[in-house]
């Protein structure tokens, strides 16, 4: 009998845990996935490199060194928005996007036919899943290294919005 409501327990909470992600497939992520039109896969192809950044989003984009972590990094951010990479090679020539956040409602982010800004209403995710930490949270099924996640503030508000890779 503990078997069986240990199985059913740990049944429920997989559907559960399951249910909390909006899964998107390979194309969904690399070209779906955009921030001012700019496709996620055109900013991981540019690896970094400041010049294409600024191509993508602008003159005033700054590079940054970031040694602080285990890998050498390096953040290139505006006023409104930050990219992170990392090279876990160490030597400065191979940089992965790590992680993008939003700052401000300047930048829209695209993601299955959504179109969203800091500030924009809750009500945009219509059809969507709320995840329990009040994220619309958007996954890579196949390998669940990346999300893309949308916190909702306590005004029903997109206050939040973060890309991050595993």
């Amino acid at each position: 009998m503990k078997n069986i409501i240990l199985t059913i327990v740990i049944l429920f909470a997989g559907i559960s845990c399951k249910a909390q992600f909006n899964y998107l497939n390979s194309t969904e992520v690399f070209d779906g996935i955009k921030f001012n039109n700019i496709s996620l896969g055109n900013i991981m192809t540019a690896s970094g490199d400041l010049t294409k950044m600024k191509t993508f989003f602008g003159s005033d984009i700054q590079e940054t060194p970031n040694n602080t972590g285990i890998y050498i990094g390096k953040e290139l951010s505006n006023d409104n928005i930050v990219f992170s990479f990392e090279d876990e090679t160490d030597t400065g020539n191979n940089y992965d996007l790590t992680s993008i956040i939003v700052l401000d409602s300047s930048v829209t982010v695209n993601v299955k036919g959504l179109s969203v800004k800091i500030g924009d209403r809750k009500s945009k995710f219509m059809g969507f899943k709320l995840n329990s930490n009040n994220n619309y949270n958007f996954t890579d099924k196949e390998t669940g290294s990346t999300s893309l996640f949308f916190k909702i503030d306590k005004n029903d508000k997109v206050s939040e919005i973060e890309y991050i890779s595993y």
